[in-house]
């Protein structure tokens, strides 16, 4: 697991966020988490603290990040 805190995906995010004065580290979960209620439940807190998020292609070609609360659903 501790592989995944040296992906280069995961360290550029990690630099941008502290950039960004946001504080914290990664949190890998032992085991999968699918579900915003799955994440919820391996990390001790409720749903609605965390976020869900989904990305749409639009008819220009351009991509939509959509993040919610994992209380939430993406109506499609």
């Amino acid at each position: 697991m501790e592989e995944v805190l040296t992906n280069p995906s995961v360290l550029r995010v990690t630099a941008l966020l502290k950039e960004l004065g946001c504080s914290g580290e990664p949190t890998i979960l032992s085991e999968s988490a699918r579900t915003a209620l799955d994440a919820a439940n391996a990390l001790g807190i409720e749903v609605g603290q965390v976020a869900s998020s989904i990305v749409f292609k639009l008819p220009s070609g351009n991509p939509l990040l959509v993040i919610t609360s994992g209380r939430h659903r993406v109506d499609t």
